[in-house]
């Protein structure tokens, strides 16, 4: 794929309708050639998995716009509003358009998960469903035709018996054989299209459902995400319980149950006073089984919240299995989890209990209601009130209503039990506090210059009694290169956190260029701010897929030239794979150093405008190390701001200016030599005296044979 118009043009209407676009969405369309016509635009959606873009046929009014436009002799530019009668003005671009009949406008639906208003689980599928009614329209009148035509065969059995086999009437009985046979077929067809109707929607459904949940776990802020993260991955898997819940079996139910007020309209009809046993056991089962419901709802909640504590005990006894084996606590972990399991059994036990008496009642009520029906159409048939056929008939659709609509209500009871459940378990979710940079309504700035400037700033951790970080102040310009030192605790993570706009304050500001960060778009900040976390963690890949991850379009010369200055080429040709070499979750494989190295790798890759980085170096060796930073320095602009966390002493002499931290606060700051000369400690000239007591919080090692801080 080449860069066409239309590429600079996608670009540039997402950054005029304020949605993100994905790093890697160029790469999807590499082996797609565009057209360079108005069709272009299909070609881009259908690769891309895109809602279709609708055109405008007539002239845009002014409350169309932003809107892609398509001119014959220009190409594709994106219109931003009428600048006059006849001329259009463009967005990312000086200048007008002028208007002409062959022009197209075009508008599309970028996609945006996180765009939506409802803070309630339900409304999201609600949503979802809403957006599909010509397909649930269709199936909804296939539920019609089809619980219709289920009324041939009992009009047929009555007729059999009541004409055919009294009046030998064959010719009577071909016709009718043939007709109900035609309604069969006809039944069948409509059953089909209705099962591959909603089984098609229940999927897009859920891929739009899973989408959004995943981006809004995703788009949760760090510092608000619940401690058990497999707890949290286990509620979001409550989706399953609502998709079992949107299956073509539970709706096709839910779609009959409003006919069986018509089939004990037809047993009226034909029996007469047969429908007062329909009318009697019907609303008795939905009675019994609203208050079965009642007693389940109970036992399910508890029973979900226990089963997402049990799951996220076994993502964190997996994820720590080393260091369970290591300090010998698979004992300690196999006591909590069995004592998880027995109070999973403890809340379920109700649930099982309730569903097999429903399971039992629903049945025998549906053999009462028939011995019911047949007893008393024996006694209505006798004494020549009713037909012998009219009874048939009138046990056949009988058998529909109590069969399976009243059969399926007990599953279907539990099944929404979870359901609901689940419903609440993602309203926790939804509840939790975003990115504000997450939304469409952020800033996207085309570039962020100058510097930071931290004012009156405090974050506390959740349920923390004191803050873990207050900066009255903070001032760092371009070009600056920073050191942040300080014991165990002292705040320099949650510092460079903040600085990177991952940790957002409780109170005060931290301005990027005189820019409130919490408010400049994620996918703008992230490509201006580089951080690069303490603890290094690898996703689920390939080597190659972790190096490239966020950068975009890049290529694998690229990738081997920056390795090359960081030594980790060192492990791409020590492995045959190469850069395929897969990755597990979380790294595993790699060793710490490596891991960081991938790291210091991406970065260098994405060439950011701020780097943050959290001892990146803590776990290389000392050549290593050198060629990392010697990597850093080489590629740093002359105004690119570094602010590096490090407990190496011999580093600090490659930044202009030191920050020491203590207890959550800055206690010293200033250029480089004069605090290390502050912070070295010093014994009297001639004397071995006692040496002066290390700054309270500051960086302690050794250092030229004598103890600094």
């Amino acid at each position: 794929m080449s860069e066409t118009s239309l590429i600079r043009a996608i670009e540039r209407y997402a950054r005029a309708t304020g949605k993100p676009l994905s790093p890697q969405w160029r790469e999807e369309l590499r082996e797609i050639e565009l057209p360079e016509d108005a069709s272009g635009l299909t070609v881009l959606t259908a690769a891309l998995g895109w809602h279709s873009a609708r055109r405008v046929n007539a002239r845009p009014r002014p409350d169309q716009f932003p809107l892609l436009v398509h001119d014959p002799d220009s190409g594709w530019a994106v219109a931003r509003q009428w600048d006059s009668e006849n001329a259009l003005a463009l967005a990312g671009a000086r200048g007008t358009l002028v208007h002409k009949q062959q022009q197209v406008f075009f508008a599309l639906d970028l996609p945006d998960p996180l765009a939506t208003a409802e803070d309630v689980a339900i409304a999201i599928f609600w949503r979802a469903i809403k957006r599909r009614k010509q397909p649930l329209v269709m199936a909804g009148l296939a539920t019609i035709f089809a619980n219709l035509l289920t009324l041939a065969t009992s009009l047929y059995s009555m007729q059999l018996y009541d004409r055919v086999i009294p009046l030998a009437s064959f010719d009577t009985l071909l016709v009718l054989s043939v007709g109900v046979a035609f309604a069969l077929v006809l039944d069948l067809s409509l059953r089909s299209l209705r099962a591959v109707l909603i089984e098609r929607e229940a999927q897009d459904i859920d891929a739009e459902v899973s989408e959004f949940f995943f981006a809004r776990a995703q788009a949760i802020r760090l510092d608000a995400r619940p401690p058990g993260i497999g707890t949290m991955a286990a509620q979001l898997r409550g989706q399953e319980q609502i998709r079992q819940v949107l299956s073509s079996g539970s709706l096709f139910m839910l779609a009959d149950l409003p006919f069986a007020l018509l089939f004990i309209f037809v047993i009226a009809i034909i029996g007469g006073k047969l429908a007062l046993v329909p009318i009697i056991s019907l609303p008795l089962a939905l009675g019994l089984a609203f208050f079965l419901s009642r007693i389940i709802r109970k036992g399910t909640d508890r029973a979900q919240v226990s089963g997402n504590r049990k799951n996220g005990m076994l993502v964190e006894s997996l994820d720590a299995s080393e260091t369970v084996k290591a300090n010998r606590g698979g004992w300690f972990m196999m006591g909590r989890w069995n004592r998880l399991v027995r109070e999973i059994h403890h809340y379920e036990m109700p649930v099982k209990k309730a569903s097999a008496v429903a399971s039992s009642l629903f049945s025998t009520l549906q053999q009462v209601a028939y011995v019911a029906i047949m007893g008393w159409g024996a006694y209505l048939a006798a004494t020549g009130q009713i037909t012998t056929g009219a009874l048939l008939a009138c046990s056949i659709i009988s058998g529909r209503i109590n069969g399976p609509l009243v059969a399926q209500l007990p599953n279907l009871i539990v099944q929404w039990g979870y359901a609901r459940s689940s419903l609440k378990a993602l309203d926790g979710i939804l509840a939790l506090p975003i990115d504000v940079a997450s939304g469409a309504g952020a800033l996207r700035p085309d570039s962020i210059e100058g510097g930071y400037k931290l004012h009156e700033v405090r974050f506390a951790y959740r349920n923390a009694s004191q803050p873990a970080l207050e900066v009255p102040g903070l001032v760092i310009q371009p070009g600056e290169r920073v050191a942040i030192i300080g014991g165990i605790g002292s705040g320099k993570s949650t510092l460079l956190k903040l600085l990177s706009g991952l940790y957002a304050p409780q109170s005060g500001h931290v301005l990027l260029g005189g820019l409130d960060l919490g408010q400049v778009a994620e996918d703008i900040a992230r490509r201006h701010v580089g951080y690069l976390a303490q603890d290094a963690r690898l996703v689920n890949g390939t080597l190659r897929d972790n190096l490239a991850m966020g950068v975009g379009d890049v290529s694998d010369a690229e990738i081997m030239a920056v390795a090359e200055k960081t030594r980790l080429s060192g492990l791409i040709a020590s492995r045959q794979e190469g850069l395929a070499l897969p990755i597990q979750e979380g790294g595993r494989g790699l060793s710490g150093g490596q891991r960081s190295l991938v790291g210091i790798n991406r970065l260098l890759l994405s060439d950011p405008k701020v780097w943050l980085l959290d001892e990146p170096t803590a776990s290389l060796d000392q050549n290593t190390e050198l060629a990392a930073l010697d990597a850093i320095d080489a590629e740093l602009d002359k105004d690119a701001i570094l602010v590096m966390v490090t407990h190496k002493l011999p580093l600090l002499t490659r930044f202009t200016r030191i920050i020491a931290m203590a207890g959550g606060k800055i206690i010293r700051d200033g250029p480089t030599a004069e605090v290390l000369r502050d912070i070295m400690p010093k014994a009297p000239a001639g004397q071995g005296g006692p040496q002066r007591r290390p700054v309270s919080g500051a960086v302690t090692t050794t250092f030229g044979g004598r103890q600094a801080s």
